[in-house]
């Protein structure tokens, strides 16, 4: 029985199959190039990952690591906001903070910052460890009634939503005329996926439920009411990074092709292979005035 692909979460337009993995399928768009997970599991199904990542038991594992990766590239983040809007930011809010991180240092840098999270165990550790301002929910709804923001940020966190378009609309509604949405994601449909199509690391349901291209992330603001500021798409915190980041993809991702290759010999061994590399996009939109 053929299985018909469904149509694209972002455009509306066809798709066709893309990538399997042990527990779900990805279909990626013909149009705007967007993959994403099909059948979209429930918030109440991607509960228990969530609750397993943000676990506070885990402080000396992988919330360690995000912790440390945090504190390297928060500090540039900030600067970032500033040098987009300067003094004129006054409210930002974090979408998908996690455990406050990024909001302890926009507070430390003299804005006045509160954040959102699906997790209440990152909402607790934010509030009671790093004193920030957090509530938890998955949606901007539970904080109707307060003052628009100046700026949003959505950093590392619209590949996780099961309905990105939604958020930001939402996301749109509480900015001010002209306010800022900053924004930074996996990136697909690059020379390095379609090198190694569906082996980068962006392509790992249920912690990634989208991967977008270029053309998808433009396709998605626009459609919720942005304007695209601008898109970088290698983004690091520093120009050695940058270059040592094409340099390690470009090396490595020509080695890993030659196994993926051999692959065709025991295609079953191969078929749930994903390399831990990938380029990440940083993307900057602003609500119309």
């Amino acid at each position: 029985m053929t299985v018909q692909s469904p149509a694209c979460v972002i455009c509306g337009k066809e798709t066709e199959f893309e990538y399997r993995t042990f527990t779900h399928d990805m279909y990626k768009c013909l149009r705007c190039r967007t993959a994403f997970v099909h059948p979209m599991p429930s918030i109440d199904e991607l509960a228990p990952y969530y609750a397993r990542f943000h676990g506070l038991s885990e402080l000396g594992g992988r919330c360690e690591l995000c912790k440390s990766r945090a504190e390297a590239d928060f500090p540039f983040k900030v600067k970032m906001v500033h040098n987009v809007l300067g003094n004129g930011c006054k409210r930002l809010l974090d979408f998908g903070c996690g455990k406050g991180f990024f909001l302890k240092e926009c507070v430390d840098a003299g804005l006045e910052a509160e954040g959102i999270d699906i997790s209440q165990a990152g909402i607790d550790y934010a509030r009671d460890v790093l004193g920030v301002k957090a509530t938890c929910g998955d949606s901007l709804k539970v904080l109707q009634g307060g003052k628009p923001y100046d700026a949003v940020t959505f950093w590392a966190t619209i590949e996780h939503l099961t309905d990105p378009m939604s958020v930001l609309r939402e996301i749109h509604e509480v900015l001010i005329p002209g306010g800022f949405l900053f924004l930074d994601t996996g990136i697909g449909d690059d020379w390095l996926d379609r090198l190694l199509p569906g082996r980068v690391q962006w392509y790992s349901p249920p912690r990634h439920l989208f991967v977008f291209s270029r053309q998808g992330i433009q396709t998605a603001l626009e459609a919720a009411g942005f304007e695209l500021v601008s898109l970088d798409p290698c983004f690091e915190r520093t120009r050695l990074r940058r270059i040592a980041r094409k340099l390690r993809n470009g090396v490595v991702a020509t080695s890993l092709r030659a196994v993926t290759s051999l692959g065709r010999l025991n295609p079953h061994a191969m078929a749930y292979l994903v390399f831990p590399m990938g380029n990440a996009m940083n993307v900057v939109a602003r609500k119309p005035p």
